[in-house]
């Protein structure tokens, strides 16, 4: 049966069952403060170059899961590891762990938040 089929015979309650997700790879850099960038050094000492930083190097996979309703999880793949079906299974069991009611999330560790 497809979707406007199902539609057409259960009608919006067939909406609020519809989970879609996607993943991307967010690019982030954390820019060294002001204060971790300053150096001890005499007054006729030339000043350290400072190197552009490649923002290519930090970036984050990060998997999204929605509903009609909103955001249901995000989920971010931890750093040097790579998307298998082992880790998109955890994802899964992530995201069947979660308690529409509360908004929140029965996880014990990483890095998802509630919407």
């Amino acid at each position: 049966m497809t979707f406007l089929e199902r539609y057409h015979n259960v009608g919006d309650d067939f909406l609020s069952q519809v989970v879609t997700g996607d993943e991307t790879w967010l690019v982030y850099v954390t820019p060294e403060s002001k204060q971790q960038s300053m150096e001890w050094r005499h007054s006729d000492s030339p000043k350290q170059v400072k190197f552009k930083q490649t923002i290519s190097a930090r970036k984050i996979m990060c998997t999204v899961f929605l509903d009609r309703k909103g955001v249901l999880l995000v989920d971010f793949l931890p750093r040097n590891e790579t998307i298998n079906a082992a880790a998109y299974c955890e994802t899964l069991n992530n995201l069947r762990r979660f308690n529409p009611e509360q908004k929140t999330w029965q996880v014990e560790q990483g890095h998802r938040f509630a919407a």
